[in-house]
């Protein structure tokens, strides 16, 4: 009886050395964060105590392998387990990554069809709102930097009628007035019965194209009032 007591007492530690050692590699191949240092090394070091215990009690081979196992396996074990940690981060960034340039994309696709104009309708940019005398100003100031800005251009131009004429063609335009008496704005395409309805002094607005300058002064082309 007391044989076989002695016998258990001490295959007990074996065993509980080769379960500490099969829960620490368990906890090293898990990708959990912290999971391997902080509870599987301290297992393994309870492990490496225990085999030590073992061979003291004269389990010579019984405590050597647990011994070797925990010092040479167990690195291994835990640097596997690193290895997979790895690939699942790399893995679920990818995934993530993916997703969300998934999402931008169908956000930008998104924006672009809510300001996309519906079909059949023409959008124009707005004329460039301009006074008759800072367009003349500018044109005396510089006029190729004029002709840049305004040339080709829509333009919204506001000022007083200086005077209503004809060319030699017997095409009717607007004269609209600038700081400079002895030159006029020349605001030309517009409607004859539109012409002849307006009067010297009035103020007038008129949507044109920039035509650039001839004889000192600034054309303007296909106008209408507004």
């Amino acid at each position: 009886m007391n044989t076989v007591t002695s016998q258990d007492s001490r295959t007990a530690p074996v065993k509980a050395t080769w379960i500490c050692l099969a829960i620490a590699w368990l906890l090293f191949l898990i990708p959990i964060p912290g999971a391997g240092l902080f509870v599987g090394w301290p297992l393994n070091l309870v492990a490496f105590i225990l085999a030590i215990v073992v061979m003291a009690r004269g389990k010579t081979v019984g405590g050597l392998l647990p011994l070797l196992a925990s010092i040479i396996v167990s690195p291994i074990v835990y640097f596997i387990g690193l290895a997979i940690f790895g690939a699942a981060a790399i893995s679920g960034s990818g995934g993530y990554q993916d997703y969300v340039e998934r999402a931008k994309a169908a956000q930008e696709s998104a924006s672009a069809s809510a300001v996309e104009a519906p079909a059949g309708l023409d959008l124009k940019p707005l004329p460039l709102e301009i006074t008759a005398a800072k367009l003349f100003a500018d044109y005396e100031a510089n006029e190729v930097a004029a002709d840049d800005k305004y040339k080709g251009n829509q333009l919204a131009v506001s000022g007083t009628v200086a005077g209503i004429s004809k060319d030699f063609t017997d095409e009717a335009y607007v004269e609209i007035r600038t700081p400079n008496d002895f030159a006029s704005i020349h605001a030309r395409g517009l409607d004859p019965s539109v012409a002849a309805g307006l009067s010297k002094g009035q103020q007038i607005a008129v949507v044109c194209v920039g035509g650039g300058l001839m004889l000192s002064s600034p054309i303007l082309n296909e106008c209408q009032v507004r």
